[in-house]
């Protein structure tokens, strides 16, 4: 394979072997700004794309060696999001060949070359490529964020539990299931008064009531000590900080519980060998 030095974005790729279409070409977009590579084949093009990032391609459906819709494919295939804008003297193709954008155009443009056309064409072009480069990086940021949030998620020493505007368990970390006894599969979509004893029960649901009508949030945002129930019956010192966020209309709720048995157990010790003392 041929190498290519690395392209701008701002480059384009016309792929056609008439000279004067190609000098046209070249005369038009240089003026708009844009630096232009040329192949005069289609094995030439599929090289040139493999070995560059072009920001959009002018192919010719006529080509010396290869079948342009052949080339289309394999661009489409090679560079998947790449721009391709068709060149055709053919006023019917998609009824020969098909709606090309089905087979990965981006536009089609008729010979003879109409400047404003292919300079429309062209900007509209890097435009969408523009935004599906912002897409993508947002999507990735967001794969991103969501993998860091699953690693603290579930390598947390501390319960984290997710529920929804219901007060119902949407999520539930694997701290959560050796704290409480209940496995993921078991809490999912149960209300969160399962794993409170029943003296805190009517409060939640009057706080989770009053939330709902007002927005305004009672134990939110802090930290409180208070009591869990286990699955199997067993109440445990805890401390609560609970927290809640809006998506739209719905809001949501995440509470980090911590078990503090042992400092209450601790606590106790010495206060017994003080009064003992």
């Amino acid at each position: 394979m041929k190498y290519f030095s690395p392209k701008p974005s701002s480059t384009i790729l016309v792929v056609d072997d008439e000279p004067d279409i190609v000098l046209t070409l070249q005369d038009l977009l240089e003026g708009e700004g844009y630096q232009i590579d040329v192949a005069t084949n289609g094995t030439d093009a599929l090289e040139r794309v493999r070995g560059c990032s072009y920001g959009c391609v002018l192919l010719d459906i006529r080509l010396p060696d290869i079948d342009g819709l052949f080339v289309l494919d394999k661009m489409v295939k090679l560079v998947p999001g790449l721009p391709i804008i068709i060149l055709t003297g053919c006023s019917n193709l998609d009824s020969v060949t098909g709606p090309l954008d089905e087979q990965g155009a981006f536009d089609c443009l008729h010979k003879p070359i109409n400047r404003a056309e292919v300079r429309t064409a062209v900007r509209h072009a890097r435009k969408a490529q523009d935004l599906a480069k912002k897409n993508k990086q947002a999507q990735s940021a967001l794969l991103e964020s969501e993998q860091r949030f699953q690693a603290v998620f579930q390598t947390a020493q501390d319960a984290i539990v997710l529920a929804n505007q219901c007060g119902r368990i949407m999520s539930w970390n694997p701290a959560a299931e050796s704290m409480f006894g209940y496995t993921a599969e078991e809490i999912f979509g149960q209300s969160l008064t399962l794993i409170m004893p029943v003296r805190y029960r009517e409060a939640h649901l009057k706080g989770l009531a009053r939330f709902q009508a007002t927005g305004k949030p009672h134990v939110l945002g802090g930290t409180v000590s208070l009591h869990g129930l286990r699955k199997n019956g067993q109440e445990f010192p805890i401390e609560l900080s609970l927290n809640a966020w809006s998506n739209g209309s719905d809001s949501s709720f995440s509470g980090f519980i911590r078990d503090i048995s042992c400092r209450e157990t601790g606590e106790k010790t010495v206060a017994d060998g003080v009064e003992s003392g």
